[in-house]
């Protein structure tokens, strides 16, 4: 009888992925490394199950690359190494780390706004054929990965790329009492408050989707306002 087998999914979330990426890197920075060695960068013994699985975890958050034998820590590895937390630059490269696994954007247009209970995910998991622990473990992996995101937002409000699309001399900020999951900034101008709320956590299909309504947004503001 053939063994059941659930969808590629990352085994680990993005902060232990990260953390992982960042041995390699401060080992051997971005050269190329064998399969054997990577394993070793990361703390095992060789090539084996638990390897394997880490291996691959990195390389659905884009954070290692290569074909074959041959693997190297990623360009957006390196841009959330460099920049301290908190940062635009590392919340942006964090964001479309997180967004880069097929089953998280999977979850994500499933479930927009996160507001989803971990027993509502866990069994649409398995009627995508997820066998009851592998649900379990990619449910886990990919709450860290949100909460990681969520942490970091909160380090610096000015750093929400929502705050790039207003004009300058804006301030944004967390309100208290935001949702979970949820990135609400505001923004003092004479004429009132500009209230944006968002998922901490975007695809990268959704970005793209919410820069063209701020366009549109920004577009009628300045013909309103007599700039056009």
């Amino acid at each position: 009888m053939s063994r059941s087998r659930s969808p590629n999914y990352p085994q680990i979330g993005l902060k232990e992925a990260v953390q992982r990426a960042k041995s390699v890197y401060e080992s051997d920075y971005r050269s190329s490394l064998t399969r054997a060695l990577t394993a070793e960068r990361l703390g095992y013994s060789g090539v084996n199950g638990k390897s394997l699985a880490v291996i691959a975890a990195l390389g659905k958050f884009g954070l290692l690359e290569g074909k074959g034998e041959e693997l190297r820590v990623s360009e957006l590895a390196v841009r959330i190494i460099a920049h301290p937390p908190g940062s635009a630059e590392r919340l942006q490269a964090l964001a479309e780390a997180a967004a880069r696994p097929d089953l998280f954007q999977a979850i994500a247009q499933r479930f927009p706004g996160k507001g989803a209970s971990d027993g509502t995910i866990r069994a649409f998991l398995m009627t995508q054929g997820f066998i009851p622990p592998a649900a379990e473990t990619a449910l886990r992996a990919w709450r860290e990965t949100q909460q990681m995101i969520a942490q970091e937002s909160e380090m610096d409000p000015a750093a929400a790329v929502i705050s790039a699309q207003l004009p300058p001399g804006s301030v944004p900020g967390n309100v208290p009492g935001s949702a979970p999951g949820l990135r609400r900034a505001v923004f003092g101008l004479a004429e009132g408050e500009v209230v944006i709320t968002a998922p901490v956590f975007l695809s990268a299909a959704s970005v793209n989707d919410l820069q063209d309504y701020l366009d549109v947004f920004m577009k009628r503001a300045r013909r309103e306002a007599g700039l056009e």
